[in-house]
């Protein structure tokens, strides 16, 4: 939950946050063959719930966020929130 933004926390959505994220990730599997079709996640994220497949890991992952005060003097962000990066496996 620490990907979501605060915002979205307070509407009580927790559950549907939760459930397009899971989404994502199966979205992104490294193995086409295991990516969900676009039927299959329309259905996923449709009114009637179903059980999601757990997803393996990603192709690629965000390590992590740096706070903008903590990257460096120079300010490479455009709004002076956070600075993030991909980095290869």
């Amino acid at each position: 939950m620490e990907l979501v933004d605060p915002s979205l926390m307070e509407r009580g959505q927790t559950e549907g946050i939760v459930r397009c994220i899971h989404a994502g990730l199966l979205c992104v599997q490294k193995d086409p063959a295991d990516r969900p079709t676009m039927s299959f996640v329309v259905l996923a994220l449709g009114s009637d719930p179903i059980t999601l497949p757990q997803p393996k890991e990603p192709a690629f992952s965000l390590c992590k966020m740096v706070p903008v005060h903590k990257s460096s003097t120079a300010d490479p962000s455009v709004n002076q929130m956070t600075v993030s990066g991909i980095l290869p496996r």
